[in-house]
């Protein structure tokens, strides 16, 4: 059985290297930077406990944030449904590039209002979908990894994604300029 590389070196430093992508995930997840904080915090330590135990059936990233998605459902679960105010996103986590090129200098200013209006629709979405969608496009994970995170079929990740980015495309219409 071969081990990719990046799943045996340095698990610790991989951790620390993954912790700020687990709080924008989480921060995009839960909405509150606090509570992300603490659900990365609490993400790390079950990482940590985990090495010994950890058999690399797949990549590292992926395996922490499966336990991220368990921490983050755990506490949902546990909360009393509460009317969604909006994300509050730590400017220190800015939602990756992740298809096409990077803007040219005089389309960045709008950059940061699509952003925050792209960020204001992830609250709109479902639970589900939006998990699917910040593990994609935040963990920058497969969707054959999102489906073993999840533990849903592949089917229905490739589902999720589709309806979730739809319906983003709807709530935020491309600026006609």
């Amino acid at each position: 059985m071969s081990h990719r590389a990046e799943d045996t070196d340095a698990p610790e430093e991989r951790l620390v290297a993954l912790a700020p992508r687990v709080y924008g995930f989480l921060v995009r997840l839960v909405g509150n930077r606090d509570t992300a904080e603490e659900l990365a915090q609490e993400t790390l330590v079950r990482a940590l406990r985990g090495l010994a135990t950890y058999q690399p059936e797949g990549k590292f990233r992926a395996w922490v944030f499966r336990i991220a998605t368990n921490v983050a459902r755990d506490w949902l679960r546990r909360r009393p449904r509460e009317p969604a105010l909006g994300l509050v996103v730590d400017p220190e986590t800015p939602m990756p590039a992740t298809v096409g090129r990077e803007p040219a200098p005089d389309a960045r200013l709008g950059r940061s209002e699509t952003a925050a209006k792209v960020e204001a629709a992830l609250v709109r979405l479902s639970e589900p979908d939006r998990e699917v969608l910040l593990m994609r496009y935040y963990g920058e994970l497969e969707f054959k990894e999102i489906a073993r995170v999840t533990g849903e079929p592949l089917g229905t990740v490739l589902a999720r994604a589709h309806r979730a980015l739809k319906k983003l495309a709807d709530l935020v219409p491309e600026e006609q300029g």
